[in-house]
């Protein structure tokens, strides 16, 4: 056994599933394994961290999971490894169990059964601290939109205005589905925003509620198999979405991304636009 990550692998090892006990000491390891890893190079952290991610992420939801989630327990995980610090690595480990908790609550029961600081927490992790693996994870904080608690739309269009627009793109591919009216509106005011600069981007993660039952993230989750899929687009929103659209890009530009973009952007362009600018 490797030196860097035997702390890591006893860990693993020694842990019972659903034991929340054992998670505690696995976070440390994880987060000791890792720097042991990181101060050999950036390689073999790379290499030890995508080889033992899924394993320990499915340990700590099994923990954190008994028919609804411990949101004690995972709030005891998170005030120890709080985001946006940048001196540990289970940012990405808490993010992704977070994501998986607070988008069964919005499905079984609603939006404001999500605590509040569960959102906090995946809104408050950046790219700089927490590195791209935790920042992709964040985007399930979408699934809050409409939280009476927390500003989900206002901090989503603050962090694009912000030079975060990536992060946005992620935020909405997960708030289509959890409320696609009250995604379009947040898309559109980012779009009609004087500081920000990405248009079609945000669409392309945006389009995945066309074919797909549930987002690519949280990583190695399939929903599906303990959760009823949210409802199909509706008509009423895919038009909305094209008047959007066709109302906020220039329709030359919007014709000419038509064939690699699911919503008609032909359409958009047409209906929806300026014709003297066709």
């Amino acid at each position: 056994m490797a030196r860097d990550i035997a702390p890591l692998k006893r860990a693993l090892d020694g842990a019972t599933e659903g034991t929340q006990a054992d998670i505690y000491t696995l976070l440390a390891k994880w987060n000791t394994s890792m720097e042991n890893a990181l101060e050999q190079s950036g390689d073999r952290f790379r290499d030890v961290f995508w080889e033992y991610l899924e394993d320990t992420i499915d340990l700590v939801d099994a923990a954190a999971v008994d028919g609804e989630p411990d949101w004690a327990f995972l709030q005891d995980c998170a005030d120890a490894y709080p985001p946006a610090v940048g001196d540990h690595h289970c940012t990405v480990l808490i993010a992704n169990v977070l994501g998986r908790c607070i988008i069964r609550t919005r499905i079984r029961h609603d939006v404001d059964a999500i605590p509040a600081w569960a959102l906090d927490y995946l809104g408050h992790i950046t790219w700089e601290d927490d590195k791209d693996a935790a920042s992709e994870e964040s985007g399930a904080f979408g699934w809050g939109i409409g939280h009476e608690e927390v500003a989900v739309a206002d901090r989503t269009l603050a962090r694009a205005e912000a030079d975060d627009e990536f992060w946005a793109s992620s935020v909405l591919t997960h708030a289509i589905f959890a409320d696609a009216h009250a995604a379009i509106d947040l898309y559109e005011r980012i779009l009609q925003s004087p500081d920000t600069i990405e248009d079609l981007h945000h669409i392309e993660g945006m389009q995945r509620v066309l074919t797909r039952p549930f987002p690519d993230r949280p990583r190695y989750w399939e929903p599906t198999a303990e959760l009823e899929s949210p409802a199909p687009l509706s008509d009423d929103a895919r038009e909305y979405l094209l008047r959007v659209l066709g109302e906020n890009i220039h329709p030359k530009r919007l014709q000419r991304f038509d064939d690699q973009i699911e919503f008609d952007l032909e359409r958009a362009a047409t209906e929806y636009g300026d014709s003297d600018l066709l």
